[in-house]
């Protein structure tokens, strides 16, 4: 966990276990842990922000424009505020790595732009996108344009075989998406190979796993300190990578008729409900990732929340983690501000 004020770390803790299962091993600082979804946030929206800046894509480009048998009139807008109507999931991995057939058969859930419905669809589909729009791999993509010109040494979208000890084992087999993947599609699951070994060094979801690592939606493997020297690049005053306008897109409310209001890769704290909780103004934006990760940044304070957990390991648990979130952000605030 990392708390920053005023473009400077102020606390930086790490508590409790790397690993229960096969051994308890203690966190530490060099800990490695999967992202989950904060990559939307961190990683996929800022690739979008810098391939809008020069021009390569427009927010209004329809789909069709890279992939004309794409069945359905949605924007790259859409897809970046989850208002594209696409399903919140669904199991692409299965069929295998051909996931734009897949979309083809697909149901929207609402009209593009008419309804905030969190996809990580979306978001694989924009991977897909600036695959053909930059002509690399998305993971080379990032690597060259923001991971080295950064000079993260701890974030990969493949993590190295040599450093999956060092990183924080998750579940002990896909059992969660197996057993979505039984209770929404019975009997997709059956033929399928699982994962059935503690997954370490490998992204928990699976969508990202059979892609290579990551399909955009997720797949980061990061620590908090690389995280942390990644907000900056969000604020117009300390970005490196952008033009300082062009931050602008990750703090706009581009969903303003709707509870859940979203910018460019971000949710906004002037939502309904959100796990940044009244510890931060209506201003702040964020993001969850399903492992147990949350970052937020309010920019009228200036505080900055990196938080990177493996509450899936080594099995997938109910548990309110945003009230958690919401809490510690207020019992961090206090005892920063005291």
């Amino acid at each position: 966990m990392v708390v920053g004020k005023n473009h400077t770390p102020v606390l930086e803790k790490f508590y409790g276990w790397k690993s229960l299962v096969p051994d308890k091993e203690p966190l530490t600082e060099a800990t490695l842990f999967d992202a989950a979804s904060v990559t939307k946030a961190v990683i996929t929206s800022l690739v979008s922000v810098i391939l809008l800046e020069n021009k390569t894509i427009n927010l209004k480009d329809p789909v069709k424009k890279f992939f004309p048998q794409f069945p359905f009139d949605m924007q790259l807008i859409h897809l970046l505020t989850h208002t594209s109507g696409l399903p919140s999931w669904y199991p692409l991995f299965i069929n295998g790595p051909d996931y734009l057939s897949t979309f083809s058969s697909l149901d929207l859930e609402a009209s593009p732009g008419k309804k905030v419905n969190y996809s990580c669809l979306g978001y694989i589909l924009l991977y897909f996108i600036f695959n053909k729009v930059t002509s690399m791999d998305f993971k080379d993509f990032v690597r060259t344009r923001i991971f080295e010109p950064l000079q993260l040494k701890n974030s990969y979208l493949t993590l190295p075989g040599s450093l999956k000890e060092k990183s924080a084992p998750t579940e002990l087999g896909n059992e969660f998406e197996k057993g979505m993947v039984k209770r929404l599609y019975p009997g997709m699951e059956k033929d399928f190979k699982w994962r059935d070994y503690l997954i370490q060094g490998e992204t928990h979801d699976c969508n990202s796993f059979y892609q290579g690592g990551s399909a955009g939606n997720s797949g980061l493997f990061s620590t908090p300190g690389d995280i942390y020297k990644l907000s900056f690049q969000f604020y117009a005053e300390t970005t490196t990578l952008l033009k300082p306008e062009s931050t602008a897109f990750f703090w706009k409310n581009y969903t303003p008729y709707k509870k859940s209001h979203r910018s460019i890769g971000f949710k906004l704290n002037s939502s309904f409900i959100t796990s940044g909780g009244n510890a931060m103004s209506r201003k702040a934006i964020g993001h969850n990732g399903f492992t147990g990760t949350s970052i937020w940044f309010d920019p009228q304070s200036d505080f900055r929340f990196i938080l990177l957990t493996n509450r899936v390991h080594p099995k997938v648990t109910e548990i309110h983690f945003d009230k958690i979130r919401r809490k510690l952000h207020r019992l961090l605030k206090k005892e920063i501000e005291a």
